[in-house]
């Protein structure tokens, strides 16, 4: 462009550059050659790559400063409140923006209600930014995560909506907030209903993480320093948890072939815990395939190591079975499969006592500009026996009859049990669906391409269950997993008790 314009005869002849009242902008650039062209495009340092700007770097250190107030103990103890879970959040929030005083507002049209605050909180003295902040609600109720309210000359209140019910909204009211915090924006306001969702006071380590992923889901990439604490804070929050034992049982009709089958490591935050820490887990995948290869091999380890100390205490002969989950992409990861052998290594398991349960809510497709050299199925399918011949280890897999469940999926894979979720004992068809996977079961066997069927296991079942033990036991399956047992699950090992036995007997008899 340039040359040509050069080349016109204009007179006076052009120049680089257009002189204005200001800064002075460059429009043209002489010809250049190639070298020149890549020297000028070269970085300045050979070697070193730099990722591009976030928005969100400009914010990094407020981000960083606010939750070191929020989160870190010797910071939170001297500012909660005994007035019960939501005004000590109140508090908290309220500290860590150095603001005037805080409360939690229900606005419903032009009225409004204060539903708990902090101590210098004046409902009266408010009511004029109050008024205004219930317009705004009403107007806007779900447009934005939060908004300012100003009144007179300088009070601000930083309105950050809580949740919806109708026409009300519970809202977060916070009274002159230190200006470096309100100039966070909408970070500040998704950053604080993620604490007002989670519980700071019990589980800060949790709490903080909830925070980071909420920044995560709303705002995409997030800068490097952040994306660092984020992973070292999960790496920890994940090494926290302990593993438990629930025991997978084998039905018969007789009392004394009722009995433990094997076992599956399941996470927990603590030994008393019944439920597993969903949220906890699930955060992985909102951060991408190092975070959930992270999470699994850290779990693995842990349930392996765990194990070998639970079987060696039980005084059992013979180790039984463990199975562990697993998402599919850790699978494709050479490091978590690195992490398995050196922790089945370390334990002195062999490694055909691991069953690795690969979930039916993880899809089996590559991620965007991925490419695999064959279909999905056949991809993971050829990875899965080249897995088990080298490594000796088992797959199943879990939770089918949710998410991603196909028969092909299912029939297709080198599995060596198929684990039913609750879910199908309780659809109108349950009979029917669990004969299918019945016969799903046997179908390789029947083929000849296995000596014997895949395990079936019925995961969940209760006593509400709309089909019973006898049913499912007369469509030959003999494996269950739940709470009907009796055997919680635990740290420790344990064998089912005589009476326990035989109340599954008679069950499986169909006489009780």
């Amino acid at each position: 462009m340039a040359t040509f314009v050069a080349e016109q005869g204009m007179d006076p002849p052009p120049v680089h550059t257009a002189h204005v009242y200001g800064a002075t902008t460059v429009l043209t650039q002489p010809p250049m050659s190639r070298h020149d062209r890549q020297a000028l495009n070269s970085p300045a340092n050979p070697g070193i790559t730099r990722p591009c700007l976030n928005p969100l770097e400009d914010q990094t250190s407020s981000i960083r400063q606010l939750l070191g107030r929020m989160f870190r103990a010797d910071m939170r103890s001297a500012h909660q409140s005994h007035q019960g879970e939501h005004d000590g959040r109140v508090e908290l929030i309220r500290h860590a923006l150095d603001a005037e005083s805080a409360a939690v507002v229900e606005f419903a049209g032009s009225s409004f209600g204060v539903v708990n605050r902090t101590a210098r909180f004046d409902k009266d003295a408010l009511s004029p930014m109050l008024e205004l902040a219930a317009v705004d609600a009403a107007k806007h109720p779900r447009a934005t995560p939060g908004y300012v309210v100003s009144h007179a000359v300088s009070r601000q209140m930083l309105c950050v909506p809580l949740s919806f019910a109708g026409d009300r909204t519970l809202t977060l009211a916070v009274v002159d907030p230190a200006l470096a915090q309100l100039d966070m924006g909408e970070p500040l306001a998704v950053m604080l209903r993620a604490v007002w969702e989670s519980d700071p006071a019990a589980d800060p380590m949790q709490s903080e993480m909830t925070v980071l992923t909420a920044l995560r889901t709303s705002f995409g990439r997030l800068p490097l320093k952040l994306y660092d604490d984020a992973f070292s804070l999960y790496q920890q929050l994940i090494g926290s948890m302990i593993m438990v034992f629930q025991p997978v049982v084998e039905l018969d009709q007789r009392a004394t072939g009722v009995s433990v089958q094997s076992f599956e490591a399941l996470a927990r935050r603590n030994d008393g815990e019944l439920r597993a820490p969903w949220s906890a887990l699930r955060m992985a995948h909102d951060w991408g395939d190092r975070f959930v290869v992270e999470r699994d091999a850290i779990l693995v380890a842990k349930a392996i190591h765990s194990y070998a100390e639970a079987d060696a205490a039980s005084g059992w002969q013979g180790t039984k079975p463990l199975s562990v989950n697993v998402a599919v992409r850790s699978l494709l990861s050479d490091a978590y499969l690195g992490q398995v052998s050196k922790a089945l290594a370390e334990a002195g398991l062999h490694p055909r006592t691991l069953t690795l349960e690969i979930s039916e809510q993880d899809p089996i497709t590559p991620e965007p500009g991925e490419r695999w050299p064959q279909e999905p199925l056949v991809y993971f399918h050829n990875r899965l026996t080249t897995l088990a011949r080298e490594l000796r280890i088992s797959f199943a897999v879990d939770d089918f009859g949710v998410g991603y469940a196909s028969l092909a999926r299912m029939a297709e894979l080198p599995l060596t049990q198929i684990k039913v979720d609750r879910a199908i004992l309780h659809h109108p068809m349950a009979l029917e669906e669990l004969a299918l996977v019945a016969r799903v079961a046997r179908y390789a066997s029947d083929q000849g391409q296995t000596g014997q069927p895949r395990t079936v296991i019925v995961e969940g079942f209760d006593d509400d269950a709309p089909v019973s033990l006898y049913e499912i036991f007369q469509l030959g399956i003999h494996h269950m997993q739940g709470y009907f047992s009796g055997a919680v699950a635990s740290t420790t090992l344990r064998e089912l008790e005589p009476a326990v036995q035989e109340r599954i007997a008679s069950l499986v008899r169909g006489t009780k």
